[in-house]
Formats: C-alpha cells, sequence, structure tokens
C-alpha cells in the first residue's frame, strides 16, 4: 500500500464519459461529491473538448458557478463560469485553411470552435444536432454558424480547435494521417470515430499546468479523470491520475489508478476515495 504523498488540492476532471452518465446528466451522486470537495477546500476544474458556454450551462444548473472552465480540450480556459480568461491559443491561419481543406475534400461532417462559437459544416452524413452542443439557448448559450461564410467573419478571432466525425475507420485513419502531416497540428480523439485538431503542444495536460500554477499548486497535488485519449495528456501531468472503468485502452494504460464508469458515479468514487478519504491508496487494478 502507498500513502498519498500530498493531498489533492485540484481536481480535474473530463465531462463525457467522465462526470456525465451515458444520458448526459450529472448524476446527484457526482454533484454531492464535487460539493464536498469544494467544501473541503479543493479547487474544481472541468476538461473538456466542449464549447465553453455549453459547459458553464451545465455547472450554472449544478450551482458549481466557482469551477474553472478548461474547454476545447485546452484551447480556451476561464478561471469561472464565463469569466476571466487566463489561457488562449488558437491555431495559425495557413494550418486551418489546410486543415479545413482536406476535411471538406474528405467530406467529414466537422467544426470550427472559437472560443464559445461554433462554425458547421455538413458532411456526407447528418449528425444529430445534440453532437455539437447540449444547449443551445441560455445566457451562457454558444452562437451557431454554418459554412464557410460562418467562418470566415472568426478568422480574425481565431480558431481554437476542429473537430470532425466519421462512418468509415480506414477513411478516417487516410484523413488522420494526411492531417497528423500538417506543420503546427496536433491531432488527438475523444471518440473512435472523431478527430480533434488543435494547435501544436495545446492539450488538456499543458491547461491544467497552466491553472495549477496560477493557484500555486504543484502537479503531485493534482487529480484528473478521464476516459479517452484526448485525457493522456492530464494523466501525465497529474500526480494522481486515474481512468474511468469506461476508459479506453490507451486512457486506462497512462493512468496511475482507476475506478467505477461513468454510469457508476465513478467520479464520486474517485473524490472519495482519492482526495477525501486521507486513507491509504492502493495499486491501480
Amino acid at each position: 500500500m502507498r500513502m498519498m504523498e500530498c493531498p489533492v488540492a485540484l481536481i480535474a476532471m473530463d465531462m463525457d464519459g467522465t462526470l456525465l452518465d451515458s444520458r448526459q446528466r450529472l448524476t446527484p451522486g457526482n454533484l454531492a461529491a464535487l460539493r464536498k470537495a469544494q467544501a473541503a477546500g479543493i479547487q474544481l476544474a472541468i476538461c473538456s473538448g466542449r464549447l465553453p458556454g455549453d459547459v458553464a450551462m451545465f455547472l450554472d444548473e449544478a450551482g458549481l458557478r466557482d469551477c474553472a472552465i478548461l474547454s476545447l480540450n485546452g484551447g480556451y480556459c476561464l478561471e469561472r463560469c464565463m469569466e476571466g480568461v487566463f489561457f488562449t491559443h488558437c491555431l495559425d491561419a495557413d494550418v486551418l485553411d489546410a486543415a479545413v481543406e482536406i476535411l471538406c475534400r474528405a467530406r467529414f461532417p466537422f467544426g470550427c470552435f472559437a472560443q464559445n462559437r461554433l462554425v458547421i459544416f455538413e458532411g456526407e452524413f447528418q449528425v444529430d444536432g445534440e453532437f455539437w452542443g447540449t444547449h443551445t439557448a441560455g445566457r451562457f448559450a454558444p452562437e451557431y454558424l454554418y459554412g464557410m461564410a460562418g467562418l470566415d467573419p472568426l478568422r480574425a478571432q481565431g480558431v481554437n480547435k476542429l473537430l470532425c466525425m466519421a462512418r468509415d475507420e480506414q477513411k478516417l485513419e487516410r484523413v488522420r494521417q494526411e492531417l497528423a502531416a500538417l506543420p503546427g497540428l496536433d491531432v488527438t480523439s475523444s471518440w473512435s470515430m472523431n478527430l480533434e485538431l488543435m494547435p501544436a503542444g495545446v492539450n488538456k495536460g499543458m491547461a491544467v499546468s497552466a491553472l495549477a500554477q496560477r493557484l500555486g499548486i504543484g502537479p503531485a497535488r493534482v487529480m484528473a479523470l478521464g476516459d479517452y485519449d484526448n485525457d493522456v495528456s492530464m494523466f501525465s501531468y497529474a500526480g494522481v491520475s486515474v481512468a474511468m472503468a469506461n476508459a479506453s485502452e490507451r486512457a486506462r494504460a497512462a493512468a496511475r489508478y482507476s475506478t467505477l464508469s461513468n454510469d457508476e458515479d465513478g467520479v464520486a468514487h474517485a473524490i472519495r476515495r482519492y482526495a477525501l478519504s486521507g486513507s491509504p491508496v492502493g495499486e491501480m487494478p
């Protein structure tokens, strides 16, 4: 058995497949654990590929407005609900144009994410509207635009992330390789049939590191929870890295510990075991 060297001071967690269950709900069990962590003085951060306004709507409804939002896989980060931007990175204009050309040629449905705005490009198959965001109305709701006419006005603002979906694994892999060859672009994934395109070096781990430094918290006191490949950078940084039972093979291999699935209040279980109990931490199963 190992004792945790330092008490957890910051919990950074993914949203889909981690904090939310399979029906996109923040369960009472997970919410209660988050509130207990805050009451114990632990800082909270949501690290998601989602738009910041979509994350903020969940947090506002749950009464967790003091939670930091590390949105767009770390491309656009706020200290709390839609306030205090402290970290933002955008794709180089030439890289953006090259990536958009590749995705249009592949006829994949894809989106260009720019702060709290999303430009949607339709492809060879229809995508459920909720895929792009759960909230479409409300004070933090993102703005949705369409096609090249929607993208052009955002170029001066800068695009933080691209995301595409596919149905053909072989075609997706060919496009992934073509995109990965572009300089200044990192390619990751939050699901087996999508690609997420980020400025080189920008990821969830970088964002968590930036937040922890602002708070004066060392990596040994950071706990990270996630379920997929785009969470691995968080696991590499955090002293306490926890993979969900439903996590991808790569995420499970990168994490030091594990917890229950997102349909079993795995986040709450991990917070109780690794952040609040003060008891010895066993080896990862």
